[in-house]
């Protein structure tokens, strides 16, 4: 075998552990810390525990999985903030924690801010709370603007706003793509 195909083999070889180390490797790594932090966080005593935590795991770097992670994370973070016990500095430091991390053209990550800032509206009727979910749906309506998660969300938090112009032309959409939708049309404005 000659030099050029021995160098040739040896690059491929490199190149093909690079791969593997990448693609599997720290993807693999990423989520067996996530799944480590999920467990340490039932003994948890403070948001800043939580934060301690959870930034070893962001700051793990893999070229995937920070999404993935981002998207189990902010659903554990909306159901501890859902809780009763959950006091309202608690439940805003939770989502505040988790939002600069939302990958902007996801739209699931826009709706699990919707649902964040919501939650935070309906329990404690801060306007800026609002504000903030109205944001974060107006953002998963310019990504999927048919999506049904986001219809609905946003005519819940209309009416519920008691801003019955908006919900009502978000109806009057839901029900140009899905007309028998009956539990849309028994809305009263």
């Amino acid at each position: 075998m000659g030099i050029f195909k021995k160098i040739i083999l040896w690059v491929l070889i490199a190149a093909g552990i690079l791969v593997v180390y990448f693609s599997a490797y720290l993807p693999f790594a990423k989520s067996s810390a996530y799944i480590h932090a999920v467990r340490r966080a039932q003994n948890l005593k403070s948001v800043d525990e939580f934060k301690e935590l959870f930034d070893s795991v962001f700051n793990f770097y893999s070229p995937v999985g920070e999404e993935e992670v981002v998207k189990f994370l902010s659903n554990d973070i909306m159901s501890l903030v859902g809780q009763e016990r959950a006091t309202e500095d608690v439940s805003r430091l939770l989502v505040e924690y988790i939002e600069p991390r939302f990958f902007l053209s996801n739209v699931r990550h826009m709706i699990t801010g919707a649902k964040g800032y919501e939650t935070l509206w309906r329990r404690y009727g801060r306007e800026e709370y609002f504000k903030k979910a109205e944001d974060y749906y107006l953002k998963a309506y310019a990504i999927g603007s048919k999506l049904p998660p986001v219809l609905y969300g946003m005519v819940g938090i209309y009416y519920a706003h008691r801003d019955f112009d908006k919900a009502k032309a978000i109806v009057d959409e839901i029900l140009k793509y899905w007309p028998n939708d009956d539990r849309v049309k028994a809305i009263n404005f």
